[in-house]
């Protein structure tokens, strides 16, 4: 039988043991990570948020699932070894005030191989309360990542309502859509690329027999869209897949 919560929560405890291992010399300690859909935020990292009865007390590191499906294998990964890099700051440095990313975390995110900009792209701003990160192409991460894949891991369960037209802007990535399922739903089945060429590919199209299902909701005339990043905010059409031109970031409809 499968059990999708231990399925599902044992895939992020596996990549963060791994990030752990490769790139913290396994000095992190254990943490509860937790899937939460808060607004315009990619993941997060509370201290000291869990305890048990045995009065242990834990931090928390949450990722939001909403952009699990739409964002690159990276991506994810890059969000998980952000916050692993708050944790380790609140364990071995000196953090600064709540949400603010001080020197001594962006020297230490540089040092694991991503380097933080406040938009995403060379040029940003390291240091800042909202700050984005790129990958360092001849960085430990990058490669980290690599092995990871090519040990077997894979994220098996995303988020099904991504919009269709999303999903039909998915075919450029070494994607066979197949027929149209009776209800309308598209059902992807991936090709076997590179584990290297992996790393650049949403999640959707990882995940073999991804299946999307349109909420059936009123339509509505237009929908907000924000960047997690930046607090840019436009009106469009709704299940528009855009962009922010200052970081990259995929904006949300909210």
């Amino acid at each position: 039988m499968i059990k999708p919560t231990y399925e599902f929560y044992s895939q992020l405890q596996q990549a963060y043991d791994w990030f752990n291992k490769t790139l913290f010399e396994n000095a992190l300690p254990s943490c509860l990570i937790t899937v939460q859909r808060e607004k315009n935020t990619l993941g997060f990292f509370s201290p000291l948020r869990w305890s048990n009865e045995g009065e242990k007390n834990v931090h928390e590191i949450a990722l939001n699932p909403a952009y699990f499906a739409n964002s690159k294998i990276v991506e994810v990964f890059q969000t998980l070894v952000h916050e692993q890099c708050h944790l380790w700051q609140h364990e071995f440095g000196r953090p600064s005030r709540s949400g603010y990313h001080n020197r001594e975390w962006a020297d230490k995110m540089e040092s694991i191989g991503l380097m933080p900009s406040s938009t995403g792209r060379p040029g940003g701003d390291k240091t800042g309360q909202r700050m984005s990160d790129y990958l360092i192409k001849t960085g430990q991460f990058k490669q980290a990542c690599i092995e990871l894949i090519e040990s077997g891991h894979q994220f098996r369960w995303a988020d099904r309502r991504i919009p269709r037209s999303d999903i039909l802007n998915l075919s450029q990535h070494s994607v066979i859509p197949l027929s149209p399922d009776q209800d309308g739903s598209m059902l992807l089945q991936p090709l076997i690329p590179s584990p290297e060429s992996l790393l650049s590919i949403p999640m959707a199209t990882l995940i073999p027999h991804f299946e999307h299902h349109a909420e059936q909701q009123k339509a509505k005339s237009k929908t907000k869209y924000s960047c997690p990043i930046c607090d840019v905010n436009v009106w469009g059409k709704p299940n528009l897949h855009i962009r922010c031109e200052a970081c990259s970031e995929l904006f949300i409809s909210i």
